[in-house]
């Protein structure tokens, strides 16, 4: 190494003031761009970092909040299932003709079953419920106490037709009420 030191020291002392003034100039730029390109690799590594950082935080907050959805979902399914099978022995049926019984519609009531389909563990049967020449405070009675009794059931399409009998508007209603039961809970039933 000191044979190298001492040529460099030779071959610099030999060199014109100018070329000194130059080759120091080309030293400091070349230590200067490594310096330079150092830093900004650094630089843009730790950006990256950061950024993957970043990346894994909102990934964790969305896990979190998914996590906790989950067990919201699942007491959901729970309570929902608990409800299923309190009424897996009632037929939706019985279930509307009391209703209608309840609010004093029941002569007119007819319900006949459509369609009856599955879905996983799941079935859901169509009725078609159709009460003839009631007011409107008692179809309004009687919606309530389908919906508001905790039943398994979704109206899903309703019409009136209003009727006029001796001088009194009357409706006749028809309404497709499809209602839901755990296949476990009907196999389990007597």
């Amino acid at each position: 190494m000191s044979v190298v030191k001492e040529r460099f020291s030779q071959l610099v002392a030999t060199m014109s003031p100018r070329d000194r003034w130059l080759f120091t100039g080309l030293v400091v730029m070349v230590y200067g761009s490594l310096l330079g390109g150092v830093w900004y690799f650094g630089n843009q590594m730790l950006r990256d970092a950061r950024s993957r950082i970043d990346d894994n935080e909102q990934s964790y907050a969305m896990l979190s909040g998914l996590a906790s959805d989950q067990v919201a979902g699942a007491a959901d399914v729970e309570r929902i299932e608990a409800e299923l099978k309190r009424n897996s022995g009632t037929e939706l049926s019985t279930f509307v003709e009391k209703a209608a019984q309840k609010t004093g519609i029941a002569s007119g009531l007819q319900v006949r079953e459509r369609d009856t389909a599955d879905d996983g563990n799941l079935e859901s049967k169509t009725f078609s419920v159709e009460v003839t020449k009631v007011t409107l405070q008692q179809v309004k009675d009687f919606l309530y106490e389908l919906e508001s009794t905790g039943y398994p059931l979704k109206v899903t399409g309703a019409r009136f037709k209003t009727v006029t009998q001796t001088g009194v508007k009357m409706l006749n209603v028809s309404l497709d009420v499809t209602g839901y039961k755990l296949l476990e809970a009907i196999k389990e039933s007597p």
